[in-house]
């Protein structure tokens, strides 16, 4: 698995880019909230947030981050139930593999593939037995 392709897969896949003129000239560049939402998720990732204050943070509109300097920001985000929760797997398995590799190594029962692009066709159910075989017991849960 690959960090930076799952985040950059699940964010394509979801969320559009838009064309912007930059000095007269059509460009494409990542949405606001595909740039959000990846702010977020590896902001959080770099700051070390422990799986359970990532999804205290999210809600079926919004997301919080609580940057070094301590203002909160809040980005609004259109993510369904299901897109909630596979994003949330995918933050508890990259914060596994970035901050204790060892206990990423000893998840079983999970297909871990360089960009996750496999939990695109799992069903909410699937996901939520995902989710519960990521036990991030190192940090916080």
């Amino acid at each position: 698995m690959d960090i930076d392709l799952t985040i950059d897969n699940f964010l394509d896949t979801l969320l559009g880019d838009v064309v912007k003129k930059v000095n007269g000239v059509d460009e494409i560049v990542p949405g606001r909230e595909k740039t959000s939402l990846g702010i977020c998720f590896g902001q959080s990732l770099n700051l070390k947030v422990y799986p359970a204050a990532f999804e205290a943070n999210i809600s079926k509109e919004t997301i919080k981050i609580d940057p070094p300097n301590g203002d909160w920001i809040t980005y609004k985000h259109t993510l369904n139930d299901k897109q909630i929760l596979h994003f949330i797997v995918l933050y508890r398995l990259c914060y596994l593999k970035a901050h204790y590799p060892d206990k990423f190594d000893t998840i079983q029962g999970i297909t871990l593939s360089t960009n996750m692009n496999e939990y695109f066709s799992k069903s909410k159910e699937e996901l939520q037995g995902e989710y519960n075989k990521v036990n991030v017991d190192v940090g916080a849960n």
